[in-house]
């Protein structure tokens, strides 16, 4: 059950995050919440309420993070940014099935170091794209999910209707 109630959230928050247009707040919850939740499958695999409520903690920690600086806004984005260049790679890592060890972490510092090298070159546009690609893997994400905690033969039909 938790994981059709994480793939619903997941993919709504994705959906909202697609169409923010640069909300800066959504942007850090999305960023918040997909680091969240790859970290917790790292650290504690096999307890999706524990993993549920790190993702959220993140999310709201990023969201309460923007709302209270004003001055340095944009270097608080940059690390969100290298967050959420983190939390993408991370979860493609995942998705394509990389071993696990030190792979998964120098993955994440490649994503970490693009995502801040976006921000910190073209701030709106890097806000946009890492955006989009948040919003993309947490509807895919959600997706998988979902496919994952249905019976095979729902998925089927559902997949043949499309």
């Amino acid at each position: 059950m938790e994981q059709v109630t994480v793939g619903l959230l997941s993919i709504a928050l994705g959906v909202i995050a697609l169409l923010s247009r640069g909300n800066l707040h959504l942007f850090t919850a999305a960023a918040g919440f997909l680091i969240g939740w790859v970290l917790a499958q790292q650290i504690i695999p096999g307890a999706p309420l524990a993993m549920l409520t790190v993702a959220v903690v993140l999310a709201l920690t990023g969201v309460v993070l923007v709302a209270l600086v004003r001055g340095g806004i944009q270097v608080v984005l940059q690390i969100v940014s290298a967050v959420a260049g983190a939390g993408v790679l991370l979860w493609l890592s995942q998705s394509l099935s990389t071993p696990s060890g030190l792979t998964p972490w120098v993955i994440a510092l490649v994503g970490a170091l693009i995502g801040f090298g976006l921000t910190a070159r073209l701030f709106k546009l890097g806000i946009t794209i890492l955006t989009v690609l948040l919003g993309a893997s947490l509807i895919l994400h959600g997706l998988s999910l979902l496919f994952n905690a249905l019976p095979s033969v729902v998925g089927t039909v559902i997949v043949a209707s499309c």
